[in-house]
Order: structure tokens, then C-alpha cells, then sequence
């Protein structure tokens, strides 16, 4: 016959284990009754578990619940989820709930625009940039070109030798831009324009006028009359020896040879 480990009174069990009961507590849920007392063994002991049943139960159905809605989480092949991963999600998720959609889009928005607008800021920057340094040098080639074509003709109908003044005409002169046309201006030292007798601005051709009658130029450009070959004009002008001013004699040739000697330019 087994042995109950609580009764309602002592008669209830047999005389010779009577005296093994005691009176039962509040605290355990046995007021009024007898419990069986029992010492404790290797962890074997008299409890009531009863409320440690209830919540082993409730346990396993949360347990049971819980398994059931994670299944629930599949990743895209379909496969159950890692539950770290899970709630991870469901944190991000919540901090997303979080957001205000206008306002995060509109913050969005502004970062774009600002952004392609730098971008575009970037691009225009650069563009405008290769576009200058192109005109520039478009620039710097007409004015070059210019110059040259109107210097040459200037100095070659005042019979002067163009490869020893063309560099000089050159440091002389500079385009100007007016309206969309191109003129070619003579300027001093400073980058001034120099004018005339009449307060007007000086030409190509005022400007070799001026230098054929210059000692340091003038013996780069033939006497009046003059017909190469070393012959001397029939009418010589004023000047030292009766030659004209800036003739130095012999041949156009020899002539060349001397100035370029005593400049260090390239013989022609």
C-alpha cells in the first residue's frame, strides 16, 4: 500500500506512521491537513509541484506558440530563418515604424537634388573651362595669323626684309576684338595704343614707316630705287656717303647677313 504523502487527518493513516506526519502550512497549501515528512536525499525530496507542472505547461505552450509563428519567417527560398535574424528584422522594422514618411522623403529628395546639382555644377565647371582654354587658343592663333598677314604686306610693300621685322612688328602689335571684328592695333612698351601726327590710332603701315626711318631698322629695308645686285640708286637721298638713310650698300642679300650679325638672328 503506497503512502500518501498528505492527508486530511491522522486517522486516515495507518497507526505506525502517524507519528511521521506533521501538520500541514499556509505557506505550502496544506493548512489544516498532514504532510508527510520526508528528508531530503541525493536531490529525492517532498515537494509540492504543482505549480511547477502549471508552469512547465504554460512553458511548453508558449514554446509550441512561439515555434509556430517563427515558421512563419521563411527567407526567399523559403527557408526557416535564423531567430537572431528574425528579431533583428523586427527591430529594424519597428525603428522604420518610427520614421515620418514625408519627411524622410523629402530628406531624400534634398540629398539627390543637391547631389546632381553639384554634379551638374561639376560637369558645367569643366565644360566651360576646355570651352575657354579652346577659344583661347582659336583666339590666340586668328590674332597671330592677323598679325602676320597684315605685317607682311605692310613690310613687303615698303621693300623691307619681313623674316628680320616680323618678329619686331610682332612685339608692336596686338588684335582687337569689336563686335565680333577683328583689328589689329599698334601698342608701346606698356600695352598702350599709340597714335599718330593726327591724334589717331597708328597703322601697320605708319608703324614700318617709322621704323624704315629708324637707324636701329631702316638698314633692313632697300634704298629707294634700288634694284639689287649691289647697284646704288641713280638718286641717292640725304644721308652719310649720299646714300639714303639705312642703306648700307652691297646686295638686299648682304645686307641681311649684316643686320642679322649684329642682332644674333638667324641667318635667312
Amino acid at each position: 500500500m503506497a503512502i500518501k504523502a498528505i492527508i486530511e487527518k491522522l486517522e486516515d493513516a495507518p497507526e505506525a506512521l502517524r507519528e511521521h506526519y506533521r501538520a500541514g502550512t499556509k505557506d505550502e497549501g496544506a493548512e489544516g491537513k498532514f504532510v508527510l515528512g520526508v528528508e531530503a536525499v541525493a536531490g529525492w525530496n517532498l515537494e509540492d509541484v504543482s505549480g511547477l507542472k502549471t508552469a512547465l505547461s504554460r512553458e511548453r505552450t508558449n514554446a509550441q506558440t512561439a515555434s509556430t509563428q517563427l515558421a512563419k519567417f521563411v527567407d526567399h527560398e523559403g527557408k526557416p530563418m535564423d531567430p537572431g535574424k528574425v528579431l533583428q528584422a523586427l527591430e529594424e522594422l519597428g525603428e522604420l515604424k518610427k520614421l515620418d514618411p514625408k519627411s524622410q522623403a523629402d530628406q531624400l529628395a534634398n540629398s539627390k537634388f543637391e547631389s546632381l546639382k553639384t554634379q551638374l555644377l561639376d560637369t558645367h565647371k569643366t565644360e566651360l573651362s576646355a570651352r575657354e582654354e579652346r577659344i583661347n587658343k582659336l583666339t590666340s592663333t586668328v590674332s597671330s595669323l592677323l598679325i602676320d598677314s597684315v605685317a607682311t604686306g605692310a613690310i613687303a610693300e615698303a621693300k623691307g626684309a619681313v623674316e628680320l621685322l616680323l618678329p619686331h612688328v610682332q612685339r608692336h602689335t596686338r588684335v582687337k576684338e569689336t563686335d565680333g571684328k577683328f583689328s589689329v592695333e599698334v601698342v608701346d612698351k606698356d600695352g598702350n595704343v599709340r597714335v599718330n601726327s593726327k591724334a589717331e590710332p597708328m597703322t601697320i603701315a605708319e608703324l614700318i614707316t617709322e621704323m624704315r626711318g629708324s637707324d636701329t631698322f631702316g638698314r633692313a629695308f632697300d634704298a629707294e630705287g634700288h634694284t639689287g645686285g649691289g647697284k646704288q640708286p641713280d638718286n641717292p637721298g640725304p644721308g652719310a656717303g649720299g646714300k639714303a638713310k639705312g642703306d648700307w650698300g652691297g646686295s638686299r642679300e648682304e645686307r641681311r647677313a649684316a643686320i642679322a650679325a649684329k642682332f644674333k638672328l638667324p641667318a635667312a
